[in-house]
């Protein structure tokens, strides 16, 4: 027998020393293929956070260019403004100061004074955006700078610069955003995406985006966005992934990398529009990519063949180590994940009626309002809140409130169609901002929706709500705040009219509306 354990332990041997090698190596193709796909995961959250961030930037451009155009094709001065102008000829420039508007930014140029009439309604059109640059420089620390550039030799610049840290000089207009937003090189008209290059008030690497304006047929100049690269780099590291993930422009140019910026860098990766589809490149380094901006900027993830195999082998060493360990990410990445989507939640949303909240509300309101501008409709305010509330509140207590502010949020949004802003105003005060067809839509629209908030009950007592509300239709260049004024001044009215009732202004009705009890 002894001679027979001997005869077969060689044999034995060299099959589990087979076994275990194919084991090894089954394991370490496992982790390979486990590699490829977390690379791939990651890439994914990546792109689609970095796609959210750029667009989220591309649309504030374009809104601002749509209300350039807006305000000078209406040709609305602000009113009470007086310009004055103070000259620097060592710098040969000017600045220009207003006693009478706080603005964002900085006004310079070099433009002959005293400036033309169409001049002076860009320089007013420009000063019009102010309330959109101060509200992207407030929530948005990642921008650099927001600015409108004239053709006619001037820049309104936010935030704020000293006139002799940054000021107008002819350069800008060579400058390749400008020279690609020209109607002889852009005439589609269509966004510019320029950079990397170093900020000239010292704000480090940069890149723009840039769309030009125009009055009809005529440009009149650009409005643009500048967002440092260091928050790109930052954005683009998220999470992690074996190799590095990279921004590379149409023209090859790296535009943020995880690792190493070097803003000289050009690279030509295999480029595709499928984010999980591998390739190639002569080096045998294998990419993921995908477009962030059709035909100009992607996104891209390199991983060179030894890090995968080296990042295998070390994984093979401690199987159910880096089981635990890869767990332990995918928990840590899906909480961050849940984090992130919350606090965006929270930031934009009443946590007790799940309305917009006041910053949501402004946030959404301009691409609303610009919806409306484009498609000709009425934009009616409706300002409501519950009758007798604070009665509520003593009688059944502050839970038995809040149960009716929640309640009172599901019907609200439940009843409101796809473009309708629902804002937890304050207290137990909503606005509602609907977009019509017509002016004559907003009273049975507005009913419908105080109709809808009244089927919220006290539950304890078994009794439904009364509402009252105001309804105004919004002017032409009338500010939203102004708006929501007017619509709370009727509110008033209807609480002495009896509440339980909307009362409507005068564009609406010849006189007050008042919508008695059911």
């Amino acid at each position: 027998m002894i001679r027979k354990a001997k005869k077969y332990s060689g044999p034995i041997t060299v099959v589990l020393l087979i076994l275990a090698l194919v084991v090894g190596i089954g394991t370490f193709m496992r982790h390979v293929q486990e590699l490829r796909s977390e690379v791939e995961n990651a890439f994914k959250s990546r792109n689609e956070l970095v796609q959210k961030f750029i667009d989220l930037q591309r649309d504030r451009v374009s809104v601002m260019s749509n209300l350039m155009a807006d305000k000078y094709a209406a040709n609305q001065m602000v009113s009470g403004v007086t310009f004055e102008f103070h000259a620097y000829p060592e710098l040969n420039v000017w600045e220009l100061t207003t006693r009478s508007l706080s603005t964002a930014g900085t006004v310079s140029g070099n433009a002959h004074l005293p400036l033309s009439d169409d001049a002076s309604k860009e320089l007013h059109a420009a000063f019009s955006l102010d309330p959109q640059i101060n509200a992207a420089l407030k929530f948005d620390s990642d921008i650099a700078w927001i600015y409108y550039q004239s053709a006619n030799n001037f820049i309104y610049l936010a935030p704020h610069a000293s006139i002799h840290k940054f000021h107008f000089t002819p350069q800008v207009y060579k400058q390749r955003y400008w020279l690609e937003s020209l109607p002889d090189v852009n005439k589609e008209r269509r966004m510019i995406l320029a950079g990397p290059y170093k900020d000239e008030g010292g704000k480090g690497w940069i890149i723009t985006f840039a769309e030009p304006v125009y009055y009809r047929d005529t440009f009149l100049g650009i409005t643009a966005l500048d967002l440092r690269v260091d928050t790109l780099n930052k954005l683009i590291g998220v999470g992690h992934a074996t190799g590095e993930t990279m921004m590379i422009s149409e023209n090859h140019r790296l535009m943020a990398k995880e690792y190493g910026f070097d803003s000289e860098e050009f690279l030509r990766p295999p480029l595709s529009s499928n984010a999980i589809d591998w390739h190639k490149d002569k080096n045998s380094d294998m990419w993921l990519s995908s477009p962030v901006v059709k035909d100009e900027l992607w996104l891209a993830h390199r991983v060179t063949s030894g890090e995968l195999y080296r990042a295998a082998a070390r994984e093979s060493m401690a199987t159910w180590l880096m089981i635990l360990m890869l767990g332990m990410v995918t928990a840590l990445g899906w909480k961050l994940k849940s984090a992130l989507e919350e606090v965006t939640r929270i930031t934009h949303i009443d946590p007790l009626t799940q309305a917009l909240n006041r910053r949501g509300f402004y946030e959404q309101l301009e691409a609303s309002l610009a919806l409306a501008r484009r498609n000709k409709l009425s934009v009616a305010v409706l300002i409501m809140d519950i009758d007798f509330f604070k009665k509520i509140n003593d009688s059944y207590g502050h839970a038995v409130g809040d149960s009716v502010l929640k309640q009172l949020g599901i019907y609200l949004l439940a009843a409101k169609r796809p473009f309708d802003l629902v804002c937890r105003w304050g207290g137990e005060e909503f606005v509602v901002v609907m977009l019509l067809d017509k002016d004559n839509q907003a009273i049975n629209a507005a009913e419908r929706m105080r109709q809808e908030a009244q089927r919220t009950k006290i539950d304890v007592a078994d009794k439904t709500i009364n509402m009252s509300g105001g309804l105004v239709i919004m002017q032409a260049h009338e500010d939203i705040d102004k708006t929501i004024s007017r619509a709370d001044l009727l509110l008033y009215q209807a609480k002495e009219n009896g509440r339980n009732r909307i009362v409507a202004d005068d564009v609406l009705l010849a006189t007050s509306c008042i919508i008695d009890k059911a």
